[in-house]
């Protein structure tokens, strides 16, 4: 059973720093758990570990599919079990580091996860045809599916009607690692954490989240998955023309306290076992922990 160290909490609540300097003392990697970081392009809005960070220290599951692609949550866990093997082989310490808490739970086997195999032949006669082709195609296959799909978004198109070809009972439970791990949350009192994502948000702008969002937008905006997200979406009204920046920056900071509230309820009730520490010690902390469970 391979070991691995946790570390989560809500947005800016400085998980990165404290896993790069953990992943230092105890030759660790990092493996993302973030459901907006696996973007390729989308670095300010997400968060990302910074160029300078990555070439630190190794980092896994960044960087994974285009912004207009979807990701699942299955398709997460299959690349970390992968990941996390590969590392632990190596003799290294895996370093799971996300606020995504779903990818956590699901990684952490407190979920069941379904695969549906794809038929090779189906898709590739599939990423032939127009969307209105596909749209027509799940309308008559699947009447019911294809009414809880966004009809706009082709990759969902596509993954429905491979849904409805395969039929929910050919579905299969993945037999997958459980695994020894250490998880710890890093906790702030309440005002200090919103002043933390008020001024990161400040950071954000500055640093070019803007770009980002517009990418996003001429993308085809809230139609991908990448554009429904927290941190892109407030933007979309500013870049139309249809209010002022102020008010845009106004609205991300108040959705990513929201955020981080409903995050700090997920992880506390849905991760058995989690254990908060406080985040303005976190690394001295953690690194005691750590040696006295390793």
């Amino acid at each position: 059973m391979n070991k691995i160290i946790v570390i989560t909490g809500p947005t800016a609540s400085g998980k990165t720093g404290v896993a790069i300097q953990i992943a230092e003392q105890f030759h660790g990697e990092i493996v993302s758990a973030d459901s907006m970081q696996i973007y390729r392009g989308l670095d300010v809005g997400t968060a990302k570990p910074t160029v300078h960070e990555q070439e630190k220290m190794p980092h896994h599951l960044i960087d994974v599919v285009n912004m207009t692609d979807s990701f699942s949550v299955a398709e997460f866990v299959a690349l970390a079990d992968e990941i996390i093997e590969d590392i632990s082989n190596r003799g290294k310490l895996p370093i799971i580091v996300g606020g995504t808490g779903f990818y956590l739970k699901a990684l952490l086997g407190l979920q069941a996860l379904e695969y549906s195999p794809n038929d090779p032949n189906l898709s590739s006669e599939l990423a032939n045809k127009t969307l209105p082709q596909l749209v027509d195609e799940l309308t008559k296959i699947d009447d019911v599916l294809a009414k809880r799909v966004d009809l706009n978004n082709r990759q969902r198109v596509i993954r429905a009607i491979q849904i409805a070809h395969q039929g929910h009972k050919q579905q299969t439970t993945v037999k997958r690692p459980t695994y020894d791990a250490l998880i710890v949350g890093l906790d702030w009192p309440r005002e200090t954490l919103y002043q933390r994502i008020n001024q990161r948000v400040i950071n954000m702008v500055s640093e070019g989240i803007l770009n980002e969002a517009q990418a996003i937008l001429n993308a085809g905006g809230e139609t991908l998955q990448a554009g429904k997200a927290i941190g892109y979406k407030e933007f979309f009204g500013y870049l139309n023309g249809e209010e002022k920046l102020d008010e845009a920056v106004k609205q991300l900071q108040q959705d990513s306290r929201r955020y981080a509230k409903r995050q700090l309820t997920y992880l506390r009730h849905q991760l058995p076992g989690l254990i908060w520490i406080k985040g303005e010690n976190a690394t001295p902390d953690l690194k005691k922990m750590i040696r006295n469970w390793l």
